[in-house]
């Protein structure tokens, strides 16, 4: 059995790792939460979503987490900014002219204000619409927008990693580039992700990564292991999350972090007692 007398912060992703397959979250984890608290255990939620998409599914305790939105590029605690990791309009130009030349694929510009499209297709609105509910249609993406643009979500309806990525592939010196689900590519500036996201809120609360475990389930969680001793990849994980993990847990959808989380607790109140 692991030791978890050190731990002092929970950082989990959500889709594939806290929620389940239909984007549904148990109930148990606001009670969970409240043991965690009760234990003097922080804990941040790190997603690709936008922060309002995040904020619905938190909102009777979003006054007392850190919000980890955009894969890093937007990070809030308490309604106000952490900081924003905003993207130039030349990049964006650059990245638009890409995607518009791949069949069965479009995009989406994240803004901290909104997110932004070209046109809304149903089988394109399905996916998109519960990642980021507040949307805007508009004429052209290339063109200046007047919000904070913090990444690019490039989706294809069949394999982002087959589809997508081998022609985004070549802003990697440049970019941050992630595969961040099987129909999800993101683009973003080059030190945003959730990684360098979560080591800037471990320096606001003076925890280290000893006292961190975290939860992920895909390629743009691999930073993010990295900042937490107990890194958790989802029995649901990409191979190489997989790899990169120190421990697994069970699935999404047999509610591996809140098992893992319950197991934390146990063994912290049988220490305090």
């Amino acid at each position: 059995m692991n030791d978890y007398r050190k731990v002092k912060l929970v950082v989990t992703d959500m889709d594939g790792t806290l929620l389940h397959s239909d984007y549904t979250l148990n109930p148990e984890f606001f009670e969970i939460y409240r043991q965690l608290e009760e234990l003097d255990i922080k804990f941040i939620v790190a997603s690709g979503r936008q922060y309002d998409s995040l904020l619905h599914i938190f909102r009777s305790i979003k006054d007392d987490i850190y919000f980890i939105a955009e894969n890093g590029g937007n990070v809030i605690y308490r309604g106000s900014p952490v900081f924003i990791q905003r993207m130039e309009q030349r990049g964006i130009k650059e990245v638009v002219k890409i995607v518009r030349s791949l069949p069965e694929t479009e995009m989406l510009l994240c803004g901290v204000k909104n997110a932004y499209v070209e046109a809304a297709y149903p089988e394109f609105e399905k996916h998109v619409t519960p990642y980021y509910p507040k949307r805007k249609v508009i004429s052209d993406l290339s063109a200046p927008i007047d919000d904070q643009i913090v990444k690019i979500a490039i989706f294809n309806k069949t394999s982002s990693e087959t589809n997508v990525f081998p022609y985004v592939k070549q802003l990697e010196g440049e970019y941050q580039v992630k595969i961040s689900g099987k129909h999800w590519v993101d683009i973003s500036v080059k030190d945003s992700n959730k990684g360098f996201a979560l080591k800037e809120v471990q320096d606001i609360l003076h925890i280290s990564k000893e006292e961190t475990m975290v939860f992920g389930d895909y390629l743009n969680d691999l930073e993010m292991m990295e900042e937490g001793y107990f890194s958790y990849a989802m029995a649901n994980a990409h191979p190489l999350l997989m790899e990169s993990a120190r421990f697994h847990a069970d699935s999404n959808d047999e509610d591996g972090v809140l098992k893992i989380l319950k197991e934390v607790i146990k063994q912290r109140k049988m220490t305090t007692h």
